[in-house]
């Protein structure tokens, strides 16, 4: 556990640096920021951003503008990939901890089921499974795959068919053309 602490102290040193740079910069430039002036903010912003976090999360479960995550994460974009893999790799460690804790709970609920102590329903395991489901999506996010894969039907109409179909029966003769035009 101590390197997922180094780690995740490592991404709030990281995320300390950035602020204080883009503070200067905008100091220098004489531009109101929120990294002046409520660098906690920003370091709070970027760290949920960072482990996978997204903005509708950050807006409903946070109570923080989304203009201002906006705002922070556009201000930041050139120091995000750096965050992104310091905070894939924390949310990765959770993921891992948390795999871990449901083998072992798992196994304890097994062990209460086999001596009779324990019946268990599905309803149970609900909560757990939530858990896991949720700290694998925030692990994938933070490490910039896909969180949500979706697939797109290309729908066809008749037209799209009679077209096709007079550009094929067009490129046949076009061919038995040739290939008389050729003996």
């Amino acid at each position: 556990m101590e390197n997922g602490n180094n780690i995740k102290e490592v991404l709030e040193d990281e995320i300390s640096k950035a602020i204080e740079d883009v503070s200067y910069t905008k100091e220098v430039a004489n531009i109101k920021s929120l990294s002046r002036y409520k660098p906690e903010k920003v370091a709070q912003i970027l760290y949920l951003f960072s482990t996978g976090v997204s903005q509708t999360t950050m807006v409903k479960k946070y109570g923080l503008d989304r203009r201002t995550i906006i705002n922070t994460l556009v201000d930041y974009s050139d120091y995000k990939n750096r965050f992104r893999e310091l905070g894939g790799k924390l949310s990765a460690r959770n993921y891992v901890d948390l795999s871990s804790l449901t083998e072992d709970l798992t196994q304890a609920l097994r062990d209460r089921v086999d001596s009779g102590d324990l019946e268990v329903t599905f309803r149970d395991l609900k909560d757990l499974s939530i858990a896991i489901a949720n700290a694998s999506r925030e692990a994938l996010t933070a490490r910039g795959e896909a969180s949500q894969i979706t697939e797109e039907r290309k729908v066809y109409t008749q037209e799209d068919y009679e077209q096709t179909k007079e550009a094929a029966l067009k490129r046949i003769k076009d061919i038995r053309g040739e290939i008389l035009d050729g003996d």
